[in-house]
């Protein structure tokens, strides 16, 4: 992509094609894309943008800046905050219309008072812990009582809303389906419950992708991660076969030194490789301080005009080395595919993960900042993010 040495890829074709493909299977119930760490890494302002476009109904971000981020960037849809909100940022989520995962009053009492002064209405999710372990009120035999009396507390606010109610799936694309099943009747036991006590909360969800599609909980919402972006969370979820998704983002970087060792030679950090040949090596511009791991030293690989090239040596924190000699006619500027797809064909984002023993997550959340993303919509080249640029 000319004046960038490493890039990386986003398809919007492909993004649009997996909204409308889960919003196929799950009619009518609303999307919320999950756009949390720069939506895993791949620009969240543009990735909002162009879901908004097409009719997208709500998204979710981890923290408060990155909900301002997006409403900074004229981002209007419905933002949930899914973490923590601390004091300092009461203000600022009642006056940007930010909506906050509430499972403690006393926080709850306080933004109460922050839109009280604003003369306001904050819209709150009350989030329920039926097996994750993490934020939420415990509603088991022993907590029950205490949770249904602080969620009749929080509805009594004078300017506060109570316009959803949710919780998380822990093992939703696992093989044995039994848990989920019980976190989610769990979850629907105690929305009963809560109606019996006259509050009815409008917006209820608990999936997230691996919850819809397999097993399809999609109530009144559901909460799309990694598949909106076109990855399946695991094979199960794969093997569903229920939507078909397509991978959003393709890693590229390029030639930049091409040099043949003798037999003996060390090659990168601490000699960890040896040549045991006459070796065709290729440097190419990146590395783990770009997001690609360490840990594909010596086990992984790259494609040079659709063939494959491993890795030799450690990956530097901004240089890899690779074995070439199988690949004739190759120069400094050519084109490395890391993982994606390129005109040659593909490299599974799944392989290069299982090489690094690690997830897909993992891999394109980690992509830094030095690395441009490229927006590609109809083939053209809709926009360039360069968060290093001068």
């Amino acid at each position: 992509m000319g004046k960038y040495q490493s890039y990386v890829k986003v398809n919007i074709d492909a993004l649009e094609h997996n909204y409308f493909e889960l919003k196929r299977i799950c009619y009518p119930s609303k999307i919320s894309a999950v756009v949390k760490a720069n939506a895993y890494g791949l620009g969240a302002v543009t990735i909002a943008r162009e879901l908004e476009k097409i009719g997208l109904d709500y998204l979710c971000v981890a923290n408060v800046n990155e909900a301002l981020e997006l409403r900074n960037n004229d981002i209007f849809l419905p933002i949930l905050v899914l973490g923590y909100i601390a004091d300092d940022f009461f203000k600022a989520i009642v006056q940007n219309r930010i909506e906050v995962t509430a499972y403690n009053f006393e926080h709850c009492k306080k933004i109460n008072e922050e839109a009280k002064k604003l003369d306001a209405i904050v819209d709150v999710h009350i989030k329920i812990d039926t097996g994750m372990g993490r934020l939420g009120y415990l509603i088991d035999e022993k907590n029950i009582d205490s949770t249904i009396k602080e969620i009749k507390k929080i509805s009594e606010l004078s300017n506060i809303r109570i316009k959803g109610i949710y919780s998380h799936l822990s093992d939703a694309d696992g093989e044995d389906f039994s848990y989920t099943k019980k976190q989610y009747e769990k979850f629907m036991n105690f929305i009963k419950l809560l109606e019996k006590e006259n509050i009815s909360i409008p917006i209820k969800h608990i999936s997230n992708d691996a919850g819809a599609i397999v097993h399809g909980y999609y109530l009144d919402m559901i909460r799309s991660g990694i598949g909106i972006y076109g990855y399946y969370p695991s094979k199960t979820v794969e093997y569903s076969n229920k939507v078909k998704l397509e991978a959003v983002a393709s890693l590229f970087t390029t030639v930049s030194s091409v040099k043949v060792f003798e037999e003996g030679e060390s090659i990168g950090y601490n000699r960890t490789f040896k040549t045991n040949k006459v070796t065709k090596i290729a440097t190419i511009a990146i590395g783990y301080a770009d997001g690609y791991p360490i840990q594909l030293s010596n086990k992984g690989y790259v494609k040079i005009k659709g063939q494959k090239a491993k890795i030799i040596g450690k990956v530097c924190m901004d240089q890899t080395m690779v074995d070439v000699s199988n690949i004739e006619d190759i120069n400094i500027g050519d084109s490395v595919l890391l993982y994606g797809k390129d005109e040659y064909g593909e490299l599974p984002i799944y392989e290069i993960a299982n090489l690094a023993n690690t997830i897909v997550y993992d891999l394109i959340c980690g992509i830094t900042m030095r690395i441009p993303r490229i927006y590609i919509k109809d083939n053209k080249v809709l926009s360039v993010i360069n968060y290093l640029k001068h």
